[in-house]
Formats: C-alpha cells, structure tokens, sequence
C-alpha cells in the first residue's frame, strides 16, 4: 500500500498499522527531503507492529520530484544520505522503492487541458549508472529495492528502450528485485471521454499479461488511484467496487504481487479495511475483458511507437524529416 500524504502521526497509529498487518501488506511510506527525520519512526513503529515496510524517497519538486535521468544526481545524494542516516539508527527499512517517472512539471504540462511540449533533460547512460550504483548501495546493507514505472515501458522490445529513453526512466538497466507497473484506471479521466471505464479495464488487463510477460517472477502491478496524489487533480476510483474489477483482471492475467495507491484516499474513504480486502482477497476475472478497436489501435501504435524509436536510437534506422535523415 502506497502513503503519500499521510501524516507520521496519524500513518503510525494502531488503527492504521493493524489492518495492514492482520493481511500482510506492505508499507510503503513517502520520503522527502522535509519529511526524512521521521524515516526512523515510521520504520521502527511499522516494524514493531508487524508490518513490512519499503521507503518510497521523492525529492524536491522543483528538482523533479520523481527518479528520472534529470534528476538522478539530487536522487541518488538524497537516498545515500537517508540510508546513512536510517543505517547509523538501526532503522533501515526491508525494501526500496525508486519512483521513475519524468520530472511532475513535465507530468502536469502533459496532463493539462492543451499539453504542452517539453523533453526530458539529462544524461541518459549517466543516470543509469548513478541509479545502479546507489541500489546496489542499498542491497549491500540488506535493503532489497525494486521499482515503480509507467505503463508505457511495457511496449518497450527487449534492448529497444525507446519509451524509457523517450520519459528519461531506465528500467531495464537497473539491479531490480521486482517492476510494479502503475495500471491507475482512474486516470482514464485525463483522456477527456476519449476512453471509457470498459476500456481502462481492458488496458489494466493488457498491461498486467505484458508486465509478466516482460519480467514474469519479478512481476508486480499498481492499481488505483484511491485518493489524489501528487498532481492533486487524479481521477480516483468512483467506489471500491471498480478496484474489484482490476484486481480480478490483473489476477486473471498471472499478477499476485499486487500495490494499491494509495493509503490516504483509503483512509479518507473509510473504512480502511474494505480497500485492504479487494486487494487481498479480490479473486480473478473468469476471463479477459473485450478488446475493443479503440484499445486495440491504442495499444498498437504505442508499440509501433516503440518499435521504430527503438531502431532509430540503436541507429538501425534513420528517422526522416523534412530536411532528410536525422541521426538519432
């Protein structure tokens, strides 16, 4: 269960803590730069109550919030230091959790009304390298560390890494223990009535075979959204019976490893427990929803997409403009 907004003081207490220890699930708290000192607390109080818990590190937003090649440098200092600091207390957490996703000023100038064009900046293979060397950082000290990434690495061909070059989120490089793709359906809200309910349904299944297709074992999914989170804006889920629904799909296509965003939205939409069970116990779909044209056409130029910028930054190919070949 993702916690984003909650307050230490209120994310600590029995009521909270119980519920996700009586059904086994994970904890996986924000930190930032303004919230570090209370890592210790949430991890020894979480630990004392029975809980697993992964810290979830995001960084300033004016620096771009999430782990992304243009903010790899601030990331990787931050999460060094937080381990420094947890490990000289005895509080490091069991797991980590790297976020890779573009900067939020990207992210909220794509989701708004007219979008507005920007590129991820940074140094692709540098950042790479820096993420790889503070994981494996983190597992020196016994912290296992897997990640969070956006749905559209999925069309990624194996070494064509075009959407995660394209988004600055270098997936497959990393040493990671498990991918939880983020299969938000809510979020189908930002396309305007362009996609429906049905159709979000159809993509959570979609997504969920490709991610265990893709990394099998390591597998994992995020279904949500609850409550709001960072944009402020997200479209949520109309009742706990749509989180029902994408439970059953993602079990349906082979994912059990299964994370929920996020733990505010629960609590302000009590009771908590009732969001834990159709996590836990929701049982799969008898079968895969329908495919419908508009899914299927979607999920082919996404591909396609892939396929083609994938070639072009391996230099198999040669994109054309107007002016002849460009170099990739």
């Amino acid at each position: 269960m993702f916690s984003e907004h909650v307050e230490v003081e209120r994310l600590v207490r029995a009521e909270v803590l119980a519920p996700l220890a009586e059904r086994g699930v994970q904890l996986v708290a924000a930190v930032r730069p303004d919230t570090a000192k209370n890592a210790v607390r949430i991890v020894g109080q979480a630990r004392a109550a029975g809980v697993e818990v992964a810290l979830w590190p995001m960084i300033d937003d004016a620096h771009g919030r999430w782990a992304s090649a243009a903010s790899a440098e601030r990331w990787c200092a931050f999460v060094e230091a937080l381990l420094d600091d947890l490990a000289s207390a005895d509080a490091l957490p069991d797991e980590l959790c790297i976020d890779l996703e573009p900067p939020i000023a990207l992210v909220r100038g794509w989701s708004a009304v007219r979008p507005r064009r920007a590129a991820v900046t940074g140094d692709r293979r540098a950042a790479a390298h820096a993420f790889t060397r503070t994981l494996a950082r983190a597992r020196a000290r016994g912290v296992q560390t897997w990640a969070a990434a956006v749905p559209l690495v999925l069309a990624d061909a194996a070494g064509l890494g075009f959407w995660q070059h394209v988004l600055g989120t270098p997936v497959d490089d990393l040493p990671l223990a498990n991918v939880c793709v983020m299969l938000y359906s809510s979020l189908v809200g930002y396309a305007r009535g362009l996609l429906r309910r049905d159709h979000a349904e159809a993509l959570v299944w979609l997504g969920a075979r490709a991610c265990r297709r893709r990394w099998d074992g390591r597998a994992a999914v995020g279904l949500g959204a609850v409550g709001v989170g960072a944009l402020g804006d997200e479209p949520i889920y109309a009742d706990v019976d749509e989180l029902l629904v994408d439970v059953g799909l993602a079990r349906a296509a082979g994912i059990e490893d299964l994370a929920l965003f996020d733990l505010g939205g629960a609590l302000a939409r009590a009771p908590l427990e009732r969001w834990l069970d159709a996590l836990c116990h929701g049982p799969p779909a008898d079968g895969p929803p329908r495919l419908s044209k508009r899914v299927r056409a979607l999920a082919g130029i996404t591909a396609g997409l892939a396929k083609v910028g994938g070639l072009a930054l391996a230099g198999r190919i040669a994109p054309v403009d107007d002016d002849g070949p460009v170099r990739p």
